[in-house]
């Protein structure tokens, strides 16, 4: 199989396209041939991935959103229709960290639940009915290892990505029926700006890594997830529905 033909033609709706996990996943749509809606709350970012996709001569377009807010989820839905006229793949990655310092602070924790976990459920709202509507279509959404264990995350983390995982397995159940595969990426930690920012030592940082990738003892790469996103939602995955996939250096082992 040519993957890098894998997808021409489709439509991928991508959030938190701007950076990290979402922008290598809509890069890598578009290398094996989609279309991409490459949604996020930072413009310039946002605008950034698209001017990536057009220069290596794929076709993607922009559309800024707050998440946290179900009527910006509709209008990003409505905005990749008005351009694209389908969705084929809906990526829901989007999300804020929680607060390791201030567990019960209300404020982060309400922010946390409403991009974490309501932005995508807003999303699925609308992705769902599309994709009814086509006959079918996949939709991947990102948990975490947060979502599989409590030994990890932010409470208000692991609460939305805990979320994500019932969301996903019952939403699965309900519309694969109707052609439409659900499933989640859990990601153990990985090098991103998050990462990166972490304030730690060399020996805190090696101890953090050898905790949350056991077997590496080093982050994963966005990359890494962004080829589990596309298998999951090609022709190869056809049998899955539901899974929360683990990512993570043998973190879940």
């Amino acid at each position: 199989m040519d993957l890098n033909n894998e997808f021409t033609g489709a439509v991928a709706f991508v959030t938190g396209a701007g950076s990290g996990i979402g922008r290598e996943t809509a890069l890598l749509f578009a290398k094996r041939g989609a279309i991409v809606a490459c949604v996020d709350l930072d413009a310039d970012r946002c605008m950034d991935t698209v001017a990536a996709i057009r220069e290596a001569g794929g076709e993607a377009a922009g559309i800024v959103a707050d998440l946290s807010r179900p009527e910006d989820c509709e209008r990003a839905v409505d905005d990749c229709l008005n351009q694209f006229g389908r969705i084929d793949h809906a990526f829901n990655n989007a999300g804020i960290t929680g607060s390791h310092e201030e567990p019960f602070d209300l404020i982060r924790v309400e922010q946390t639940i409403a991009v974490d976990l309501l932005g995508v459920i807003y999303c699925m709202k609308h992705q769902v009915a599309v994709m009814e509507k086509q006959g079918g279509g996949t939709i991947i959404n990102t948990a975490s290892i947060a979502g599989l264990s409590g030994n990890v995350g932010a409470l208000d983390y692991t609460a939305a990505k805990h979320g994500v995982v019932g969301l996903t397995g019952s939403a699965a159940r309900k519309y694969g029926p109707s052609g439409i595969r659900i499933n989640a990426v859990c990601p153990g930690i990985i090098r991103t700006a998050m990462t990166r920012a972490l304030d730690r030592d060399a020996d805190e940082l090696r101890a953090i890594f050898n905790r949350l990738s056991p077997i590496t003892g080093k982050p994963g790469e966005p990359a890494d997830i962004a080829e589990a996103v596309l298998f999951l939602s090609s022709s190869r995955a056809k049998f899955i529905h539901g899974v929360a996939l683990p990512i993570d250096g043998g973190f879940t082992i």
